[in-house]
């Protein structure tokens, strides 16, 4: 069975991924850390479609990872062997990207 790690998978794009290749019979790893509800409290919460997924799909399993973090990046891709990446995590908002390139 052919695997994919899908980082940002429980926003709008990175879902959208999961449900596609989960029903295409593929292991499906998502990768995401909810910065969402830290950019923009309760209202940007992501935690809903995490469950969402997690009761649609037959092959998918979450990780709360912070792409920031280099090494767990490394070390995800070691251990699943993905034969794919879809990088679907992005900064959630260009104003606060402006104000806060790094955050």
């Amino acid at each position: 069975m052919d695997s994919v790690l899908i980082t940002g998978s429980s926003g709008l794009i990175g879902s959208e991924a999961v449900t596609w290749f989960d029903s295409r019979s593929w292991r499906v790893f998502g990768a995401d850390n909810n910065m969402r509800a830290d950019f923009f409290g309760p209202k940007g919460d992501t935690n809903w479609n995490l469950a969402r997924l997690k009761s649609v799909t037959k092959n998918f399993q979450h990780t709360n990872l912070d792409i920031r973090d280099r090494a767990a990046v490394i070390e995800i891709i070691a251990d699943i062997k993905p034969n794919l990446i879809v990088h679907a995590a992005a900064q959630p908002s260009h104003d606060l990207a402006a104000f806060a390139p790094i955050r």
